[in-house]
């Protein structure tokens, strides 16, 4: 479904233009989807998060080096300015980063662009992949289906109206997704009991956040990029593959089952790859918090990797 949303988006922002739904209304569906998220987590989720920080301390490592030598590389073979270069290549926290990026001086609108083209790219394939190692894996279980209940009416708005009150009050790096999947998580086990959402619920969410995704990618990104030229397409590759690998490095490392590892360490969105994790069935709680964890140690390790990227670009000057 998210898919099929993100593909439409594309299509309607190309053709008709873009639409605007950053703020509100992303944050609503993402407190949605996040809600089924906490929903349905296992207290065990936190002492398996325990055991799995160190390779995923690896991986996001590795993930940040990528980025940080992507963006001497960017920003030596275009004309974008040092902090545009490196605000295009910093992964994670995509609307955060993009707001981030002109209180320094970046060029938002080609940090947008830069941002949009790898989100889209790994929402696109991220799930082909998955999907397709899910289907020739295990056969088709027949899920029971569940009926919406008046709980649900209640249960969900409470979530989100939280949620928003206290995204509002307490600005955290992927701090939406967060509230979200700890209140459910607190009302669902020690206020009421809810009991299991429909999975169109989940469904709902997961189309609302892909069309959101896919509209952002409209003729505006397109002029942007082409801009910067073949880099685009280099940058975005070297990012790909470097995700595959690291995905498959942490396989390794926690015996987690693959399709959980690459979902979950993929600079890709925690919202859209949580989605993802929900429409597969593949531990959303587990991707979730790997997602958390990933946005939070980026933003507080940014400061210095813009100090680090200035001080190298300033000897290289020097030298040249």
């Amino acid at each position: 479904m998210a898919f099929r949303a993100i593909v439409t988006g594309i299509v309607w922002g190309i053709f008709k233009g873009k639409l605007s739904f950053d703020g509100l209304p992303f944050k609503i569906s993402l407190a949605f989807v996040a809600a089924n998220i906490g929903l349905r987590l296992d207290p065990k989720v936190f002492t398996e998060i325990q055991s799995l920080l160190l390779p995923l301390l690896l991986t996001i490592l590795i993930t940040l080096t990528t980025g940080y030598f992507l963006s001497l590389l960017l920003y030596s073979k275009t004309d974008l300015d040092e902090m545009t270069a490196f605000f295009c290549c910093i992964p994670g926290g995509a609307s955060e980063i993009i707001g981030m990026s002109k209180e320094f001086g970046a060029d938002e609108r080609i940090v947008a662009a830069f941002h949009t083209v790898r989100i889209t790219v790994f929402v696109l394939f991220i799930p082909l992949i998955v999907g397709l190692m899910e289907s020739t894996a295990k056969v088709a279980v027949v899920q029971k289906v569940v009926e919406m209940e008046w709980m649900h009416f209640i249960f969900f708005p409470i979530v989100v109206v939280l949620t928003l009150l206290l995204d509002k009050k307490f600005h955290i790096p992927g701090g939406t997704l967060l509230f979200s999947i700890a209140i459910a998580f607190i009302l669902s086990s020690f206020v009421v009991d809810v009991g299991s959402s429909p999975a169109y619920l989940s469904g709902i969410g997961q189309a609302f956040i892909g069309g959101m995704v896919g509209v952002r990618f409209d003729k505006a990104v397109l002029v942007q990029l082409l801009k910067v030229g073949k880099m685009t397409i280099v940058i975005i590759s070297i990012f790909f593959v470097v995700s595959i690998l690291t995905s498959l490095l942490f396989h390794y490392m926690t015996l987690i089952p693959y399709s959980v590892s690459l979902i979950g360490t993929v600079p890709a969105g925690a919202a859209e790859m949580s989605t993802t994790a929900i429409a597969l069935d593949l531990n959303p709680s587990i991707v979730a918090s790997l997602h958390i964890v990933r946005v939070m140690l980026l933003f507080l390790l940014l400061p210095l990797l813009i100090k680090v990227f200035k001080a190298i670009n300033r000897k290289r000057e020097k030298v040249v």
